[in-house]
């Protein structure tokens, strides 16, 4: 069943990168956000997060770690752009990519991202849609490290 409030691991991560000292944290246990779950549920979280290597445990308490701080990137440049386009925007560009497969997470990505805009699937990797595309969405590519790898071709007619 789909919900609109947080799961318990991305409470805890916010709480993590909001920069809160360790006893600050366990009064955000009895804050209104963590009041419904309780404290063993807190603690396996923590723990997984932990064996994840996405946050550490010192005397002074919990902190994210450089592998957590880097999947949590990773994941936010992998959330989707809304579209700018129109449901029936003529189409007007040829986007061609190239992406390893060592990045496969990217690469599906990249096709749902093209999907979300209204393009439609040519071959795996080239695409057919409305252009321009969103600097925000260019954006992303340089972030990801992948604009080199993306060649897009703008359509034009002939009078001929």
């Amino acid at each position: 069943m789909y919900t609109n409030s947080p799961s318990i691991t991305n409470l805890l991560i916010a709480t993590l990168t909001s920069g809160r000292s360790a006893r600050s944290f366990y009064r955000i246990l009895h804050e209104r956000e963590f009041k419904k779950y309780k404290r063993e549920s807190v603690k396996v979280a923590l723990s997984r997060l932990h064996k994840k290597g996405y946050i550490n445990n010192s005397a002074s308490g919990w902190s994210m770690s450089k592998k957590g701080i880097e999947r949590l990137r990773e994941t936010r440049l992998l959330s989707y752009i809304s579209s700018p386009f129109k449901k029936d925007s003529a189409t007007s560009m040829i986007i061609s990519f190239d992406i390893p497969e060592k990045d496969r997470r990217i690469r599906h990505w990249l096709r749902n991202q093209l999907k979300i805009f209204g393009y439609k699937m040519l071959q795996q990797s080239l695409w057919l849609g409305p252009s321009p595309l969103p600097l925000s969405f260019l954006k992303r590519l340089e972030d990801l490290k992948i604009r080199k790898n993306v060649k897009t071709f703008k359509i034009t007619k002939s009078n001929s």
